[in-house]
């Protein structure tokens, strides 16, 4: 998906934007939601009420650092009042594009590559005294983990469906030996992969995609089909793919 600025620049974000949409079956609709990304990190645990900190897992400060409400966008009146209300408001505006509002698993998974892309050049035009100490210090700056929080609230099937496009994703980046990409994909899966059971094998299902060439191509298809099954319970189809896997590699020793 391509986002662009219609109000504001990529070299200047302001930190909080309007993400609009047109409608995939009539581009006269409007659909939209609203990004924002925090000056401060909060650590979200402070103000668990000690009942809610099993559901809540491990958030910190690096989870909640951008986000977009509603989550997926909601229909608005027009373009018009997008534009009338960035303005009263001084937001950026991003288009992105035409989309199906009705399938929401998409339209969350869109808004949360809108949020990656406006955090990161937030992120890259904007230093702050902690990312400036990171930098003295050698440590990470602090990322951006809306991803883990999206995939706690998928089900299996779209978790599987999101694998199956990362996957492709490295293969791709593999294939054209684009290293940054192949490096923010991989992580981006090892995020997804702590949603998955271990039986998935998701590592090496990450290695074979890094080998590369046919081989490595079909090995991962495989641990793909095999991730299926294993959701499905299909223990028949399970052995097939396992022995087909178990054949491959021992080809290669």
């Amino acid at each position: 998906m391509e986002f662009t600025f219609e109000r504001g620049s990529a070299e200047a974000p302001k930190g909080h934007a309007l993400v609009y949409f047109r409608g995939a079956q009539n581009q006269d609709e409007c659909w939209a939601t609203y990004i924002v990304v925090l000056p401060i990190l909060v650590d979200v645990s402070k103000y668990v009420p000690p009942f809610l900190m099993n559901q809540m897992g491990d958030i910190g400060p690096k989870d909640l650092s951008a986000f977009a409400f509603p989550p997926a966008p909601e229909q608005v009146s027009g373009h018009d009042y997008v534009q009338r209300l960035a303005t009263i408001r001084g937001d950026d505006i991003i288009y992105g594009g035409t989309m199906n509002p009705t399938d929401i698993s998409s339209a969350l998974m869109v808004i949360n590559e809108a949020i990656a892309w406006y955090a990161q050049a937030y992120a890259e035009n904007t230093e702050t005294d902690t990312e400036q100490e990171a930098l003295e210090t050698g440590e990470e700056a602090p990322g951006f983990g809306v991803n883990e929080v999206l995939y706690e609230l998928m089900g299996d099937s779209d978790k599987l469906g999101e694998l199956t496009r990362l996957v492709g994703r490295l293969t791709d980046a593999v294939d054209t030996q684009d290293e940054k990409l192949v490096k923010e994909t991989q992580d981006e899966i090892s995020i997804l992969a702590k949603n998955l059971p271990e039986n998935h094998d998701i590592p090496r299902l990450t290695q074979a995609a890094r080998a590369g060439g046919d081989r490595g191509s079909k090995l991962a298809g495989l641990y793909l089909q095999r991730c299926f099954h294993l959701i499905a319970e299909e223990y028949v189809k399970l052995g097939q793919v396992e022995d087909e896997i178990q054949s491959l590699e021992a080809g290669a020793s």
